[in-house]
């Protein structure tokens, strides 16, 4: 059997807010199992069950966003202490055999023992079974919960996803381009409740389909309870006129005020509050705090940069626990319109505008217009540029 734990980010939410919350998460574990004949059943005020001991499916419901921890448990009988002591140290004797552990009892309902002498019992069991107490940083904790007469020994604890579920605070458009930063930040932006949508802009140096192949990725280790869009734009002449119109040290930054007001006029048609950016700050000349400053007065729509005081160690990190590392690895740098020479990395905000400004507004609303909508689910490699 699992036990799911709810997030604590839920808890600290109101009586009245926290219903919604917990509905919500556990609809998207219902998605996360969605295919099998599994449902989760309510068993405590934070906590939930699902009927399998299927590492794969814990796997899966440890990365569904709401969730602290996911416990795979045994059931033993609960009423005698002696008994169940026994039990505890039984299914948990070689897993701490040359260890440190300590006993984490926790109890609910009416017993003639307290907790704490549960965990005194199994912890003599546990040190004749070759373990070694410590209470303050345990190799291994020995988890189990009394519930009247039943306890559960948690005999493998996986760390959930924690935050808010996916839904409880509306849709975001993450502007995504394949490599570490964008997606990282996009999957902390749905740590927090939101649902995704994706914008993607094409240049002949851009990898598009190893944009998607990243999105999705992401997505589907990470998206249970969403159905994103993604808008393809096609900004190859917006680029080619930057390049034959646009001062060489000026068309990076500026190129990024073009996008981000792409992304504003399909984010007001899909009713989307917000855009988010992979910058962090001082990364490149267009995420320099002047330029980042120019690039948001630009648009009205607020830009979320989740990523903006982290360094790129610390990003590529996170990767590592996305799942996307390896593959945004694979992506080339984004497209060099400088020429080969220096670059603007602190210009004034009315420079930047003057210069996104030489691109002709027609050309913005064409790239709009006929940009390519569908979910990612239906994604295809190879299908981005075709048709």
């Amino acid at each position: 059997m699992l036990h799911l734990t709810i997030s604590g980010d839920v808890f600290l939410k109101s009586r009245r807010t926290q219903p919604r919350m917990i509905a919500r998460v556990i609809d998207n574990v219902r998605a996360a199992l969605a295919g099998s004949d599994l449902v989760p059943r309510r068993i405590a005020n934070h906590r939930f069950s699902v009927d399998t001991d299927d590492a794969a499916i814990a796997d899966r419901l440890a990365r569904v966003f709401g969730i602290s921890s996911v416990d795979t448990v045994v059931v033993v009988p609960g009423n005698d202490l002696d008994r169940l002591a026994v039990a505890v140290a039984e299914l948990n004797a070689d897993r701490v055999a040359g260890r440190t552990f300590a006993v984490r009892p926790k109890r609910t309902g009416r017993h003639d023992w307290r907790s704490h002498d549960l965990a005194v019992k199994v912890g003599d069991l546990l040190r004749a079974a070759g373990g070694t107490v410590d209470l303050e940083r345990p190799d291994e904790t020995v988890g189990v919960r009394i519930v009247d007469d039943e306890a559960y020994v948690v005999i493998e604890h996986r760390r959930g996803a924690g935050g808010l579920p996916i839904g409880t605070q509306g849709p975001v458009l993450g502007l995504v381009s394949g490599g570490f930063d964008s997606i990282v930040a996009l999957w902390m932006m749905m740590s927090r409740g939101t649902a995704p949508e994706l914008v993607h802009f094409t240049l002949n140096c851009a990898q598009s389909d190893h944009a998607l192949a990243v999105s999705h990725a992401m997505w589907e280790r990470w998206g249970f309870g969403s159905d994103p869009l993604v808008h393809v734009v096609e900004f190859q002449e917006v680029k080619e006129a930057l390049l034959a119109d646009v001062d060489r040290r000026m068309r990076q930054v500026a190129l990024k005020v073009l996008m981000v007001q792409a992304a504003e006029r399909i984010a007001a048609e899909r009713k989307i509050e917000a855009l988010v950016t992979g910058d962090a700050l001082g990364q490149v000349s267009s995420q320099t705090l002047p330029h980042l400053a120019a690039i948001s007065r630009s648009v009205e729509i607020p830009i979320l940069r989740p990523l903006v005081g982290m360094t790129k160690e610390t990003i590529i990190d996170v990767a590592r626990r996305v799942g996307t590392a390896e593959i945004s690895a694979r992506a080339r740098e984004v497209c060099d319109l400088s020429g080969g020479g220096t670059v603007a990395t602190a210009a004034r905000t009315s420079a930047v505008h003057r210069a996104a400004e030489l691109v002709p507004e027609a050309l913005m609303a064409e790239a709009v217009e006929t940009r390519k909508s569908f979910r990612l689910a239906d994604w295809v490699p190879g299908t981005v540029l075709a048709g």
